[in-house]
């Protein structure tokens, strides 16, 4: 039975490894672009439960002040 357990792990190890990174790289998107939050949140309709996350994240980066720290090249 031993052998069984292994066999599944070895295959769902890849499996999980590339669910969690699309979860992170939808995430980052979903941070960093009101579009990729918006085209997310319609194909996928629980993503909205992670919005008090995704706003705090934006606050932590300064991205809901008119100038974020991070942009530190001017438009003008």
């Amino acid at each position: 039975m031993g052998g069984l357990f292994k066999f599944l792990g070895d295959i769902l190890k890849p499996v999980l490894t590339l669910l969690v990174t699309a979860f992170l790289l939808a995430f980052i998107a979903s941070v960093f672009s009101p579009a990729a939050d918006e085209w997310i949140t319609g194909h996928v309709p629980a993503w909205e439960r992670l919005d008090p996350a995704i706003a705090q994240v934006r606050e932590w980066l300064g991205m809901e002040e008119p100038d974020p720290w991070w942009m530190f090249w001017d438009d003008n």
